[in-house]
């Protein structure tokens, strides 16, 4: 993702604590034959197999330049596992927050990497505030998602990379399914200064997905509110959209606003059946928090919400290899 560094918060000449991080393939589906023009990025193809890895390097890239010597997190676990990797890299101690019932590999594997790892009780907003406590108490910096300003830039490379995938040309549709929503306000915002720049002809309309068991952005949006309010009793089996308050809320709204997005639910019936149809048909392994966007194609296409014409990228986000107890 490093070749378009122009696009990123750092000087010129800047060296990137980096594993090799983006470029990931853009392929048709064919999970959905019915139905024509629906690709996929494939972002398990990242060093620890998730799109997180983008944020991290070039927050780790930053934090390294600034001379940070320690950081906290608040994570799921695939942003642990992410800056676990990168924070072991460049010689920063890395101390992750994670809710109790965080995937086992992902837990494994951060340890494995060299991060202290606690776990909390509750979901991943107590997590946060945890992070934020240890954070104001022994001056750690604080890496959550949406605390630190390095990560969303990061993973917008992803719609860098789509565009120039499809010949400078943007999908009609961007389907992601929303958790903390750093990809989603990246993205968008990578997609806006292409436009400004005449790189593109047109922006895509963003589709947020999130499970019917915690959706508290597509319940915001629908209803027209301005912010998020907090999902309570949050329960599903995509844990990394297990996020009742998204810190961001405001800017994905708006981000979802300005694309002329839509907002959807699935249910975890439907991302397990998606997470099987992909791994059968398509050959990819994700985990239901990726699956979640599958899971939202047919019904798109069945409500007549999008054309069969139209081209529509999902974005798999993470791969299902830490993840297989939920298969």
């Amino acid at each position: 993702m490093w070749k378009f560094n122009m696009f990123l918060p750092v000087k010129a000449g800047t060296i990137p604590v980096t594993a090799g991080e983006g470029n990931t393939p853009i392929r048709p589906v064919r999970s959905y034959p019915q139905l024509h023009s629906v690709w996929l990025k494939d972002e398990t193809r990242n060093p620890s197999g998730t799109f997180k890895d983008r944020g991290a390097s070039l927050a780790v890239t930053r934090l390294s330049q600034l001379r940070v010597r320690k950081l906290v997190l608040a994570s799921e676990g695939n942003a642990g596992c992410s800056f676990a990797l990168y924070s072991q890299m460049a010689g920063i101690n890395c101390h992750l927050y994670l809710p109790s019932d965080a995937n086992h590999a992902k837990v494994e594997l951060s340890k494995k990497l060299g991060a202290q790892v606690t776990k909390v009780k509750g979901t991943i907003s107590e997590a946060g505030r945890h992070a934020a406590e240890v954070a104001e108490k022994t001056g750690a910096y604080n890496a959550s998602t949406f605390v630190t300003p390095f990560r969303h830039d990061g993973k917008g490379t992803m719609a860098l990379e789509i565009c120039q995938q499809q010949g400078w040309e943007s999908p009609d549709y961007i389907v992601y399914p929303v958790g903390g929503g750093v990809g989603l306000v990246g993205m968008w915002k990578m997609f806006k200064i292409l436009h400004r720049l005449g790189w593109i002809r047109r922006r895509p309309r963003i589709i947020a997905v999130q499970p019917t068991g915690c959706a508290p952005v597509v319940d915001a949006y629908n209803k027209g509110r301005m912010e998020v309010a907090e999902w309570k009793s949050p329960k599903t089996i995509a844990k990394g959209l297990k996020i009742p308050k998204p810190l961001a809320g405001a800017w994905i709204l708006k981000s979802l606003r300005e694309s002329r997005g839509l907002a959807l639910k699935v249910s975890d019936v439907g991302i397990h059946r998606a997470m099987l149809n992909v791994a059968k048909r398509d050959g990819l392994l994700v985990e239901p928090s990726s699956a979640a966007a599958f899971a939202a194609i047919p019904k798109l296409h069945e409500t007549g919400t999008v054309d069969r014409k139209d081209s529509v990228v999902v974005i798999a986000t993470g791969s299902g290899l830490k993840t297989l107890e939920q298969f």
